[in-house]
């Protein structure tokens, strides 16, 4: 069983960088945290999604929408912008070494330098999260908060 302090620590840093990755910045907070509530499905964390849809209905973004989300290729409800950020999430969560060419030449259509490499810390960080979540699930329960703390979201 590992150190309840250490869990703490870790987890108020995780906390700390989700805040910094999906409040902050120019990409849309509905944008990256569809992308987390896309790696929490494909990795199976169960709290993951749980937190990741909660915090998605918080900010507005609608049940269909996220009923929706696998099919996001062919779903009017997302835009190519939000498109190409969930195939990078698909790409990068199944295969972590690189993205393929397509794929970020559809980042490069719509998002700058800066906004990809937010949205690519956004789907690095809910990897991480999910897999430390499920690996502790079963020992300890999870120790790493999933998306954003607090009772609610600002405004997109």
């Amino acid at each position: 069983m590992s150190d309840t302090r250490s869990q703490a620590r870790i987890a108020r840093a995780s906390a700390a960088l989700l805040r910094a990755i999906v409040e902050e910045g120019s990409v849309s907070r509905e944008t990256k945290e569809l992308c987390g509530l896309m790696v929490a499905w494909l990795n199976g964390c169960d709290r993951c999604v749980s937190s990741h849809q909660a915090y998605a209905q918080r900010l507005g973004v609608a049940r269909e929408k996220l009923d929706a989300l696998f099919d996001y290729a062919r779903d009017d409800a997302f835009d190519d912008a939000q498109r190409a950020a969930l195939s990078a999430t698909v790409a990068l969560t199944r295969e972590p070494r690189a993205l393929p060419p397509p794929v970020r030449e559809a980042l490069e259509r719509h998002y700058d330098a800066d906004q990809i490499f937010e949205i690519l810390s956004a789907i690095g960080t809910a990897n991480y999260l999910t897999r430390v979540n499920n690996a502790l699930a079963a020992e300890a329960g999870p120790a790493v908060p999933c998306a954003p703390p607090g009772e609610s979201a600002p405004a997109r």
